[in-house]
């Protein structure tokens, strides 16, 4: 084994301290993914129920107020049925929301980022159907080309063609509300778009 020079030496003592240094600063500063971690379910559902505080008397008062076909325009994933931390069901502030609309004389209209065609859209009407909504119609992306925020804009639109009053809009990422057609929103978290 060849004896170390006493360059190599001086080398290997300037980079143990840099090594060190390296160490502590991911003790300190966690990678991307621990820092991104999403919190507890516990916790999003009092996120979730934050959120929505407020939002049966909102509608008891609006119906109140009078108008024809009035309407709620919901998100899926992760706002009217779980996507991340209990897939497929029900998310309960918005089914409980939900339903006193319906009660109310509200009609539910789901709008989604889900691709129509292929029985898709089909099989999220009976997810949500099995999850206790009471589906009036579903609105979805045409295609992969589509993006979120315009197949969102566009469906909402579309409702509003059929003569819709959409008196809320329930959704947990911007793209959900970008460009109106609604008169009160209702953002449930997701954590920055971490919570898919």
């Amino acid at each position: 084994m060849p004896r170390p020079t006493p360059a190599r030496l001086r080398a290997s003592v300037c980079v143990a301290p840099a090594m060190l240094l390296l160490l502590l600063a991911a003790l300190v500063h966690p990678a991307p993914a621990q820092a991104a971690s999403l919190p507890s379910k516990s916790q999003w559902v009092a996120d979730t129920y934050d959120a929505m505080q407020g939002s049966r008397a909102y509608v008891g008062r609006r119906v109140d107020q009078g108008g024809s076909r009035l309407a709620v325009n919901l998100d899926i994933d992760n706002t009217s049925l779980a996507s991340h931390y209990d897939y497929g069901a029900p998310v309960a502030v918005t089914l409980r929301f939900a339903r006193y609309a319906r009660d109310h004389g509200v009609k539910l209209l789901f709008n989604t980022g889900r691709i129509r065609g292929d029985g898709r859209l089909a099989k999220a009407k009976d997810l949500l159907r099995a999850a206790g909504y009471r589906v009036t119609e579903i609105c979805g992306r045409t295609s992969t080309h589509e993006t979120l925020t315009h197949s969102k804009q566009r469906c909402r639109r579309h409702f509003v063609a059929e003569g819709w009053t959409l008196v809320a809009n329930v959704g947990n990422r911007q793209s959900d509300f970008t460009g109106g057609s609604y008169e009160k929103a209702f953002r449930l978290p997701s954590y920055g778009g971490r919570l898919a």
